[in-house]
């Protein structure tokens, strides 16, 4: 008998909690000219969320790769300090080189900060370009120091 009214119980128990639980219904999805606005306003946030993401990323790259550029730079009018003749004056010619690709590289990365949209695009790939023209100038500046 004590079994019996313990399985009643028991099932009573669970009869009763599954009564309390509604079923999560998902919200029925968006139809029509203004579900379809809502969905678009979404994906636009997240694409420029990511474009974002993306812009922020190389920027603080091409900045990274500026410093570390500087320091080579710095390193070699260090270098040309300790030179006399000729060769200073090669080495001093090459800094006066590096200076230049260094100016413009830094130009270009100051546009990139502040671009936007297309524009960011169009002064990505010239950032690039112009930080590769440093980069090899001060690696060759290396080589022949």
């Amino acid at each position: 008998m004590n079994r019996l009214l313990m399985l009643a119980l028991l099932g009573l128990s669970l009869v009763l909690s599954a009564c309390g639980k509604k079923e999560e219904v998902p919200p029925p999805p968006t139809t029509g000219v203004e579900g379809v606005k809502q969905e678009a306003a979404a994906a636009v946030g997240a694409a420029e969320e990511q474009a974002k993401k993306m812009r922020d990323e190389f920027v603080a790259k091409a900045q990274q790769e500026m410093d570390e550029l500087n320091v080579k730079l710095t390193e070699i009018k260090a270098k040309a300090q300790t030179m006399t003749g000729e060769a200073k004056a090669k080495v001093d010619q090459q800094i006066q080189n590096l200076e230049q690709e260094q100016k413009t590289a830094a130009q270009k990365l100051g546009e990139l900060k502040s671009a936007t949209g297309e524009k960011w695009n169009e002064l990505k790939a010239g950032t690039s370009e112009a930080m590769d023209r440093f980069k090899q100038a001060v690696q060759k500046s290396k080589e022949g120091s």
